[in-house]
């Protein structure tokens, strides 16, 4: 099922700009309104996805997996709360 699509966004654009679009649509057979959606999808789509990842050489994910492979040691302080046992009063 299709969402819905009942929110107005109103943009500003040059007059040259407008008739660029209608002319776009027009030879696609499509609203001015559903060209710039597509466009404006397709542009978040990368933009949304360009920011929810991330490239790294593959040394670098290598000694990332080496480091996370090894445990860390614990600070002494940390050691001694988890082995020793404490009481709260309430």
């Amino acid at each position: 099922m299709a969402e819905r699509k009942d929110k107005v966004l109103n943009v500003r654009v040059s007059p040259t700009q407008r008739k660029a679009y209608e002319r776009a649509a027009a030879l696609e057979g499509l609203s001015v309104s559903a060209l710039l959606t597509a466009a404006a999808d397709e542009k978040a789509e990368r933009v949304l996805l360009a920011h929810s990842t991330m490239t790294v050489p593959s040394e670098t994910f290598d000694r990332l997996l080496a480091a996370l492979d090894e445990p860390a040691a614990l600070a002494s302080s940390l050691e001694k709360a988890l082995v020793e046992p404490r009481f709260v009063n309430r």
